[in-house]
């Protein structure tokens, strides 16, 4: 079972040496370490930036850590939307897969336009993003040197919490 709960700055330090490995090469292909993508959505301070921490029941373990950062200050409806896990997550696969479509219609309902990159070894993810409706571009577009896709979601402004 998981559950979860707003992030706060120790959930990052306890993730970072944990994060799997496509993860951490990801993080690395952007420019940053585990640790400074992790608290990235502290450091920019930006309205409606919303971040969330999933822990596994019983062990309290941090599985992952995911949410959006608005582009910059002045336009905080459109976001960069991200997901850090540990291998925790694969033993949770089904559980998270369950629960997930909820949380993410939150995280979606702040924002009219989310996107980023994913390398193209994140096969898994890339199904799980085609599967919530996010479009990619066809080819992928060289960042920092690693070959990556460009997804994005067009989303309806929504005012309700849901």
């Amino acid at each position: 079972m998981l559950y979860v709960e707003k992030t706060i700055p120790e959930d990052c330090f306890r993730l970072a040496p944990n994060l799997k490995p496509l993860d951490k090469f990801e993080v690395a292909a952007m420019g940053f370490d585990p640790l400074t993508a992790l608290l990235l959505p502290f450091e920019y301070k930006r309205p409606n930036t919303h971040t969330f921490t999933i822990f596994e029941e019983g062990t309290n373990e941090v599985v992952a850590i995911w949410g959006a950062i608005p582009i910059n200050k002045i336009n905080t409806k459109h976001g960069s939307i991200w997901f850090l896990s540990s291998d925790l997550l694969e033993k949770h696969s089904k559980f998270f897969l369950q629960g997930n479509i909820e949380w993410l219609s939150y995280l979606e309902s702040h924002y009219t336009y989310v996107y980023n990159f994913i390398t193209s070894e994140h096969k898994r993810s890339i199904k799980w993003l085609k599967w919530q409706k996010f479009i990619f571009f066809n080819k992928p577009m060289l960042v920092n040197g690693v070959e990556m896709y460009y997804f994005y979601k067009h989303l309806p402004l929504v005012d309700k919490v849901i």
